[in-house]
């Protein structure tokens, strides 16, 4: 099961590597892949064994984690940081996660799809309106992760993790609130394994039979 300590290793990891390195966030995959495991749902692909190629109505997306039953989709999780620029970088980040979801939605829309971001504390600012910019993504997502049935709308999420960090704080001292980070990343796994199981039952009878 994966620990705080992990989550750690995985962000000194994430920041030690290169910003055009794409293999930069294997180890926080494969941190999420763990939390998921250890809440029963093994077997997620991606992270350091590649992104996994996804159909969707108008071009094929690469998605960081994805869990296939029966040769379909059936959870996506997308990863990404928010390092600088913060201004600029946050409505490009809720414009494309709106559109890679609504993507593979149109396509498959049982689909179950979350999102992971590491939000670097080095780079906040406040807003015009007095709040700072990640109380905003934080606020922005919570607004698109309410798709549950009757509600499947495109552009929705099922949920979301957002990971705070201090880029300017000691190698294995950078989670802003480790305990917060933990749990909010066991809520966000039990919230996708949910509303699979829901949509997927056939996905745990056979793994319970087994």
């Amino acid at each position: 099961m994966a620990s705080e300590i992990d989550l750690n290793a995985a962000i000194n990891d994430f920041l030690s590597r290169s910003k055009t390195d794409s293999g930069r966030l294997n180890a926080l995959a494969a941190t999420v892949i763990d939390i998921f495991a250890s809440q029963g749902l093994p077997n997620l692909i991606g992270g350091s064994a590649g992104e996994a190629g996804i159909r969707g109505i108008v071009r094929n997306k690469d998605w960081d984690l994805a869990f296939l039953f029966a040769g379909k989709p059936r959870l996506l999780i997308s990863l990404k940081s928010i390092l600088k620029n913060v201004s600029g970088t946050v409505p490009n980040r809720l414009d494309d996660l709106m559109g890679e979801v609504a993507n593979v939605q149109q396509f498959s829309p049982e689909v179950v799809t979350g999102y992971v971001i590491v939000l670097d504390e080095n780079a906040n600012r406040q807003r015009r309106d007095g709040i700072d910019w990640f109380s905003y993504v934080e606020q922005s997502l919570k607004k698109l992760a309410i798709r549950k049935a009757p509600l499947w709308n495109q552009g929705l999420i099922e949920g979301f993790w957002t990971i705070r960090i201090d880029s300017r704080l000691p190698l294995g001292q950078r989670l802003v609130n480790p305990e917060k980070a933990m749990a909010d990343g066991a809520v966000f796994a039990s919230a996708l394994i949910s509303e699979l199981r829901r949509r997927e039952p056939a996905i745990f009878e056979e793994r319970s039979s087994t």
